[in-house]
């Protein structure tokens, strides 16, 4: 080889832009034909939004009422954890005495507050420090609170447990009974400003004074109960059913000030006979229509924005959370979308590489831009933090 030879580049094949774009495009198309085209299309969604996650703890989730909330859970072998809201870390657990815990199958019922983490299982009502777990009362809940799903205790000023067909009043620092009412529909009552909202005897939903269950006033106007009432500045959001649960267009919407029960609006064409609000943020109220999420205006009712969700493995087996501007909506099969509560866009998604395969409810919660879900697979968070 001569010095001239060795001083010339070789020389390099033409490659056309066309070609490369097809090139490209082939070698897409090949990832897609071997990993499966739902594959290819959640590759970014898989792992890209998941925080943390736990398996062998999930169930029922809550939040504490404070700036800096905490994490807590209720297990389905009786374990009371609480989390740290970053890493999933346990800060302390506890166990709550119940006759079988693997009885339940959606875990027990939890809610925060006032310093207080109080849970229903199928024996008692508990009731511990949030700060530590250790025990602070019990008291008998004969029948246990197995009527549904949505069952659950309340922590405001007292705490409120509905169980045994009925909705019970106790004292929060020392769990004394204080009163108890018929629970006229398997709906979690709703509390503020001293009043307690539930379903009245007749239909429609009644409000009693929190300290003596005196009756304040009864709006029979709005039909039967479907999902526990919202209270958002002194007004009450109510869905409700007409009808039977076969009626396609037999879901009421309304709204009533919460100290009278005059209705201020209503709206009967939004949907099932089972459509889920969620708390206001925003002046917007959304709610979960099956497959639909649905956003009014909280002052007027009026129509925003309608976007669609997948259904998961059933109808009716999604649930959702609103806060800091979005729209967090779970499904049974192990996904969660999250909407803009402005537009109703899909902001992000995250969708497992495994789909789940049996029917469990589920239990969500949010803050600081992450979603908190928990199921009998497991718990995991998902979002996008604040910084």
């Amino acid at each position: 080889m001569t010095s001239n030879e060795s001083q010339i580049d070789p020389v390099r094949p033409h490659v056309s832009r066309r070609r490369m774009l097809l090139g490209v495009a082939g070698v897409a198309a090949a990832a897609a034909t071997v990993g499966g085209v739902g594959w290819w299309a959640r590759r970014d969604a898989d792992t890209g939004h998941r925080v943390w996650s736990r398996t062998g703890t999930g169930s029922r989730v809550a939040l504490s009422a404070t700036p800096q909330p905490d994490l807590y859970v209720a297990d389905f072998d009786g374990t009371v954890r609480a989390l740290d809201l970053r890493t999933g870390t346990p800060r302390w657990s506890a166990e709550v005495a119940s006759r079988n815990p693997a009885d339940s199958n959606f875990g027990w019922p939890i809610a925060a507050g006032d310093g207080l983490v109080c849970v229903t299982t199928d024996s008692h009502v508990h009731a511990l420090d949030a700060a530590s777990g250790a025990v602070r009362w019990a008291v008998p809940a004969p029948g246990g609170y197995l009527s549904g799903w949505t069952d659950g205790p309340i922590v405001g000023g007292d705490v409120f447990a509905s169980y045994d067909g009925r909705v019970h009043s106790y004292d929060a620092a020392t769990g004394e009974a204080r009163w108890s009412s018929p629970l006229e529909a398997a709906c979690v009552p709703a509390v503020a400003g001293g009043t307690v909202y539930l379903a009245a005897p007749a239909g429609g939903v009644s409000a009693l004074d929190a300290k003596t269950c005196e009756r304040r006033w009864e709006q029979p106007a709005v039909g039967k109960l479907v999902d526990r009432p919202v209270v958002h500045e002194g007004v009450l959001y109510l869905s409700a059913s007409a009808g039977a649960a076969s009626t396609v267009s037999a879901s009421t919407v309304s709204a009533l000030d919460a100290a009278t029960g005059r209705v201020l609006w209503q709206r009967d064409d939004l949907g099932h006979p089972v459509v889920q609000p969620a708390p206001v943020a925003d002046g917007t109220l959304c709610l979960l229509d099956n497959d639909r999420v649905i956003a009014v205006e909280a002052g007027t009712g009026r129509s925003r924005w309608t976007s669609s969700v997948p259904d998961g493995l059933g109808r009716g087996m999604s649930t959702m959370a609103v806060a800091d501007g979005r729209v967090y909506v779970a499904l049974n099969d192990g996904r969660l979308h999250a909407l803009d509560l402005a537009t109703g866009r899909l902001q992000w998604q995250d969708d497992p590489a495994k789909f789940g395969t049996e029917y469990t409810g589920l239990s969500l919660t949010a803050f600081g831009g992450v979603a908190y879900r928990g199921s009998r697979a497991g718990l995991y968070a998902a979002g996008i933090p604040a910084a």
